[in-house]
């Protein structure tokens, strides 16, 4: 991952074809949104194997495909170029240690971004979405919700930042806060549904006393 002041960043993959002979390189230049995304995407897919989640998903962004399959413990990156398709696969230890770099940079520009401060002191104070952790031990309750504010956070200082943005006029006036924190309350309960959607059907199930089985389907995670 070559990253650029302006925020963009090129990935490049070297590999070894279908039949093991001769190394072939996969690239592609994403975008400041796109790599964001990517960073998201990341940090999901190291949180849902934290609480033991192994279902398969999937990043779709400009010219590329990213498909983490944790159960075979690699991830398929597909680059589009017309009407040319390119393919390759790297284990999901050698994504994520790639991408912890990635992360902390995106979380850097985030909290240094106008509303950052306000937004990163706002997420310390909400209440855990209701029933996220319900049957986690505190520890990985505390991991889960800490992961969780760090996403939110990328993710809600884009949207802040974004001309017109309605978030970003109630980030300014503190005659506001009771909305924003609302609408923060609101974005991060619907994120853990979507990314956690097993842990949260697991912990609602928990706490009413009913018998788990999982029996969860296939999650895709898009842009």
């Amino acid at each position: 991952m070559d990253m650029r002041d302006d925020g963009t960043c090129r990935l490049s993959l070297s590999f070894r074809g279908d039949r093991g002979t001769g190394i072939s390189r996969l690239s592609c230049d994403l975008s400041r949104d796109d790599l964001l995304q990517l960073a998201v995407f990341a940090e999901a897919s190291g949180l849902r194997d934290a609480l033991g989640e192994s279902e398969p998903s999937e990043l779709e962004l400009e010219g590329l495909t990213v498909a983490d399959d944790p159960k075979r413990g690699e991830l398929t990156m597909i680059r589009q170029q017309g009407y040319s398709e390119q393919s390759a696969k790297v284990g999901r230890a050698v994504f994520q240690a790639e991408m912890a770099g990635v992360v902390e940079v995106c979380l850097t520009r985030a909290e240094e971004s106008k509303h950052g401060e306000t937004l990163r002191a706002l997420l310390s104070e909400l209440t855990p979405p209701e029933p996220l952790l319900a049957g986690l031990s505190p520890d990985v309750a505390e991991m889960t919700l800490y992961r969780l504010r760090e996403i939110t956070l990328m993710l809600l200082a884009a949207r802040a930042a974004e001309r017109g943005s309605s978030l970003g006029r109630l980030l300014r006036a503190k005659k506001s806060r009771e909305r924003a924190e609302a609408e923060i309350t609101a974005y991060l309960s619907a994120l853990a549904g979507n990314l956690l959607p097993r842990q949260v059907r697991r912990a609602r199930e928990a706490r009413l006393g009913l018998r788990v089985i999982d029996n969860p389907g296939k999650m895709s995670e898009r842009s």
